[in-house]
Order: C-alpha cells, then structure tokens, then sequence
C-alpha cells in the first residue's frame, strides 16, 4: 500500500463526511478543526489511505496517487488489496488482518505493487479507528516509501558478507577492532582468529581484545602498540599472545590504523610463528653446543700441533734442505687451516639476528685487498646496497677468492656484479663440470691439493644463515660463476 496525488473525493460523496471523519473528531466537532485535519491528510509527504472493516478504500490523499500511481478516482471503492504484489503469502496478509481487527497497531514493512507493475517496498502502520461506542469503523494506513532504503540496507548487506567471506578466506587470524577510551573493542573477526584463539565470535564482539588475548605482563607493550596504531603508524612486531586454553604463543602482528567516517578502526593479522621461534631457537642451542665442541677439539688438537711445530723448529736449523722437513711443516701448516676451518665452519651457521646496510662496490674491494690476490685480477661491477652480516659477508667474499686463485691459479681473473635480487661471484679458471656442482658445498670436497674442502662449505652456509641461495653455473669466459639471489637490497 502507498503514497499518491489525490483530490478528497470522499468529501462529495453521500457519506463521505463520515467517511473522511478523522480520529478524535467525532459528530459535533467544528468545521475548522475538520478542515484543518483534512488540510494536514492532504499535504502529508507520506501516502496516507483509509479504509472501512472490510477493506473498501474511502479516502486517500495526493502522495497516495504519486506513490501507487492510482487516481483518487480509480482507487477509492476499490479494495486495498489492488496494491498486494504478490510476494507475500496469504498467511502474511490473515496475520495483519487479525492484529488490526484485535484493535492493536500493526506495525511492518511491506512489498507493494504500483499501477504500472513495479514493485516497491513501503514502511507500514495501520491503526484502527473507533466510534463513541468503542467499535472498529475503518484503518488508517501511512506508507513511508523505503525502496531506495531497503535496497540500500541489502546492498550494504551483501557487502558485509562479501567482507566476511573474504576474510574467513584468509588463512591468517585477522579481528577487526574499533577504539574506545583507548581499548579495541573487538567488531569483526575471521574464521582463522577464531580458530586460533579459541574464542567465539558472540563472546568476542563489543568487547576489549586486550582483556580476552593479553597477560598482564604484556599489557603495558599492547598499549604502546595500541597508541601508536591510533597515532596511524603500521606496527610490525612480535607479539606473545594468550589463547582461550591459557596458552601462550607467539605471532608476528601486523596492524593498520583505518581512518574515515568518524570511526576509529584498526586491523591486524597475527601470524602464529611459535613453531618458527622454537625451532630457531633449538638450533641456536646446537649451534652453541657445536661451537662449544669444535672449540675444544680445535684446542686439544693445536696443544700437539703446537707441540710438534715447535720440536720441528728446533731441530729445523739441524735439518735444513731435508725434504722430509719440509714435508712435515706443510703437513703442520695444513692441520692449522683445518683447525681454523672447522671452528669458522661452526660459528658461520648460526642464524643471523641482525642485519646492516652494505655498500656492495666499496665492500667487495676492501674483502679484494685482504687476501693474497697479487697478480689476480678483480673486476668489480657491484652496485647499490645490500642487507647483511658484515662479518660474514667479508669471509664469503674472501673464501670465493681464495677458491679462484686455488683453482684458478695467479692469473685468474674475477668478476663481481650484479643480480636482480642478489650478486654473482665468477672467474675464468678452469670451471666446475656440471655433474660436480652438487658436490662442491659439502665439507671436505676439494679438488685442489692444497685445500681443505671447507671453503665453499662455509660459504654455503653463510649464504643459508642470512635466508639467501646459491647456484654454480658456468662464467662468462667458462668458469665458475656463483650466483646468490633472495638478497635483500635496498
């Protein structure tokens, strides 16, 4: 039922003052307060009809007629049920009949049908009216056209569950939260956060995330991270957080301060990196124990070399040209490198804690001037900066180095240039064959007599502490070429 354009046809009828008679001004009352109602009827922005007990339309008004686009003229004496669009059962409408006929309001939304077909939705009240005896003689309808409303409200619906649904696509726990006197107040959570922490959406919503997720020794580091989301910075940390069974877990959070239409939101992702953390953990602990155990055999192993070195000493003026001495001090010389090896081997798997910003051209040529390179080449193409351990970054370099001058001998030649994401170390020796580059990272493979097979193994593990790769391929000029790429550069 609806709004339209209407002359007050009833008023010229036989029984239309009865029929046009309003509420509260019953036979007797003056005629100005009878025209200033009908005045008020006709000039309403809201469709306003009424009819008698059976539902015989007597009296609409104009927003009536522009509403329905039915005249005055062809919908009184017409029944209110010209309006119905058919989209509500007959048991809606014996719902709304037996509320309005009990003597009650009935209150609701409605889907009508204008004159030409198209539907609309209306904002209903039907209320009856009665005589001086108390009995129902008609029902005033207001209609409130909603159409526009309602499909609005079912637009923002649909995005609201395209919302949902995206985000309980998401594999990682994310809670929308808004602010409030400084705490979360939690308004949207997806699938996976509910998973994770254990908690029910209905228990979480409206309420602070601290007090659900945050032990009290942590909750002086939440509202430092709270402030500064709200000040719009983007926080990026690690975070211990509690689940619902008093667990305690470990997540990187990621949080966004969402400003606009007067709100004051935030959104943040947790990553659960427990496992990560202790796994990292377990290995530092055997990177301690095996640094600890290399330096004691390194120290029960120099006590006799030091021990032999210096009785050959001793008796090296007695012995001197003896090829056999000469033999025994390279073999001490060797045992020394080896030693240094196995604790620099050690020590160069440990992960990396923190990084620095390398200035890569100006770092390859200080790593070029330490070693034993005279009469070597270096062509240094680096460029830009590089995320590393300078420390470790200096023994990769310096054992690629050395690994093309043991092999490559004292005219060898070396590049160093750059990757998209990384660098690459190359000579023009000898090279490695193809079926030998998955061999020349392990400990102890080596094909020169005087290496120790620890070179590129202590390379290759510098290159794992820091996250990166490494490949063997052949050189420009047919040697070989080591390329490191996921390399953070900035």
């Amino acid at each position: 039922m609806g709004p339209s354009h209407s002359a007050d046809r009833s008023s010229d009828e036989d029984g239309a003052e009865d029929a046009a008679e309003p509420i509260g001004l019953g036979d007797g009352s003056a005629d100005i307060e009878l025209r200033t109602f009908r005045e008020v009827v006709r000039s309403a922005g809201h469709a306003i009809y009424w009819t008698d007990t059976s539902g015989t339309i007597q009296y609409v008004n104009a927003a009536f007629e522009e509403q329905t686009g039915y005249s005055a003229d062809e919908a009184v004496e017409s029944n209110a049920n010209i309006l119905q669009s058919g989209v509500h059962d007959q048991q809606f409408y014996e719902r709304l009949w037996d509320t309005i006929l009990s003597g009650e309001v009935w209150h609701g939304e409605i889907v009508n049908e204008r004159r030409n077909g198209e539907r609309y939705v209306a904002k209903q009240t039907i209320s009856p009216i009665t005589n001086a005896d108390g009995k129902i003689v008609r029902f005033v309808a207001v209609n409130e056209d909603i159409t526009e409303l309602r499909a609005s409200r079912e637009r923002a619906e649909k995005e609201r569950n395209r919302f949902e649904q995206l985000l309980d696509a998401v594999p990682v726990p994310i809670v929308l939260s808004e602010f409030s006197g400084g705490d979360p107040l939690v308004e949207q959570t997806n699938r996976a956060f509910r998973e994770q922490f254990g908690f029910g959406e209905q228990r979480l919503v409206g309420s602070s995330l601290d007090e659900f997720i945050v032990d009290a020794d942590d909750a002086d580091a939440a509202s430092e991270i709270n402030e500064r989301i709200r000040d719009g910075q983007r926080v990026h940390r690690e975070v211990v957080r509690r689940t619902a069974n008093g667990e305690r877990r470990t997540f990187l959070l990621v949080a966004t301060h969402l400003a606009g239409d007067d709100r004051d939101e935030a959104l943040g992702a947790y990553l659960d990196i427990t496992d990560r953390k202790r796994t990292e953990e377990q290995l530092r602990r055997k990177n301690r124990q095996l640094e600890e155990f290399a330096e004691v055999v390194s120290h029960d192993l120099r006590n006799p070399l030091n021990t032999a070195t210096g009785h050959l000493e001793m008796i090296e003026p007695e012995c001197e040209g003896d090829p056999h001495m000469e033999a025994v001090a390279n073999a001490h010389a060797r045992m020394e490198d080896l030693i240094e090896n196995i604790l620099s081997l050690a020590k160069q798997g440990q992960l990396i804690d923190e990084k620095e910003t390398v200035e890569l051209g100006a770092f390859v040529s200080s790593c070029w001037q330490t070693v034993a390179t005279r009469g070597v080449t270096l062509r240094n193409e680096a460029s830009g900066t590089v995320r590393a351990d300078p420390s470790r970054l200096r023994q990769l370099f310096g054992n690629l180095f050395r690994n093309s001058v043991e092999h490559g001998g004292r005219d060898v030649s070396v590049t160093v240039g750059d990757l998209p994401d990384g660098f690459y170390v190359e000579d023009d020796g000898p090279g490695i064959p193809e079926a030998k580059r998955d061999d020349v990272f392990e400990s102890g493979h080596t094909t020169a007599e005087a290496g120790t097979g620890f070179g590129l193994a202590i390379v290759h593990e510098i290159v794992e502490a820091h996250g990166w790769s490494v490949a063997v391929a052949d050189g420009a000029a047919g040697g070989a070429r080591f390329e490191f790429t996921g390399v953070d550069r900035d």
